[in-house]
């Protein structure tokens, strides 16, 4: 069923509310500052127009489990297939949920776009890579559902915060060559990913982070192995930096100098790897910005800016 937005207003400021207590406890789910500063963001650039929604639609089932997307459309209607984004949500790969992503969603279906919130199987009861299949089986769901939304199938896209930022990341990397459609994003938007999970970068680079005993909890959970030589190999096909290659998805990169849940060195090695290879990548930094809420106006503004580059970016990659 096809509800409009303004049938949602309700659920919209309880989200703002929601959002709002996150001042408290965000160490239990520190992505959340990003969507935060996502909110006031969209808000402050009047994103409410007449777009159009279109909720829980199952795109996969596995076993009893049924996994749904939510479809946003852009408000005028089609004269030509439209570009479209898939955005996913973070939250350790553990927890979270599609409709986190709503704002962002209507924000990048006002620009045009037909947007695919879509949710996936969580550790520790599936770990990797039941994620990564599920997010490609979206996309593909997407391709083959490409005529029936009027969604153009070779401009698809990626957006996806912390850890839905690295599933987005794997989407513009690798594809599974044994099924007859393409998984594969045209571009990557990340917002704070993580590129190297291997425990040993971790503990390095988060060596003083009070942070680094939950990551490492996080990241056990993900994989469902403990590291050792005999593992390496699993973590390191976890690894986005490990799927690098010359024939990677443009990737526009967003993340805060002072995370201590993904260290800025996590992107920044991504981004040394894409050049290497010569495929088109930017790396916004944020000064003052860690992983969690900040709501100092300069650091929300800088961030606000770069997400608007991001869709430019976009833009840039599905529109020409």
């Amino acid at each position: 069923m096809i509800d409009r937005i303004s049938e949602m207003k309700r659920e919209r400021a309880k989200l703002y509310r929601y959002l709002c207590r996150l001042l408290i406890g965000l160490r239990s789910w520190p992505y959340k500052g990003y969507l935060l500063v996502l909110y006031c963001g969209i808000f402050g650039f009047g994103c409410h127009r007449e777009v159009s929604v279109q909720q829980n639609i199952v795109y996969r089932q596995v076993g009893d489990t049924q996994l749904e997307l939510d479809l946003y459309f852009p408000p005028s209607k089609p004269k030509k297939p439209r570009p479209a984004v898939i955005v996913l949500h973070g939250g350790a790969w553990r927890h979270g949920d599609k409709g986190d992503m709503m704002e962002v969603a209507i924000k990048l279906a006002k620009r045009g776009y037909v947007v695919a919130s879509v949710g996936y199987r969580f550790a520790p009861d599936w770990p990797f890579p039941a994620q990564l299949e599920d997010v490609q089986a979206a996309v593909r769901w997407l391709r083959q559902h490409a005529e029936e939304y009027q969604i153009e199938p070779e401009k698809i896209g990626g957006l996806g915060a912390s850890a839905g930022a690295h599933l987005v990341a794997l989407l513009g990397l690798v594809d599974d060559a044994s099924k007859p459609v393409s998984s594969k994003v045209a571009c990557v938007v990340s917002l704070a990913g993580p590129a190297d999970l291997r425990l040993p970068t971790c503990r390095t680079e988060l060596a003083n982070s009070p942070e680094l005993e939950v990551v490492e909890q996080w990241l056990f959970d993900f994989i469902g192995h403990p590291y050792n030589a005999e593992t390496d190999q699993l973590w390191r096909a976890a690894s986005p930096l490990f799927h690098v290659t010359t024939e990677a998805a443009p990737f526009f990169m967003i993340h805060g100098i002072v995370d201590q849940v993904v260290s800025i060195k996590q992107s920044e090695a991504l981004l040394k790897a894409l050049k290497a290879n010569r495929v088109k990548v930017e790396l916004r930094l944020i000064p003052d910005l860690g992983h969690s809420l900040d709501v100092k106006p300069k650091v929300l503004y800088r961030f606000w800016q770069a997400i608007r580059a991001s869709f430019r970016f976009l833009d840039q990659h599905l529109k020409k």
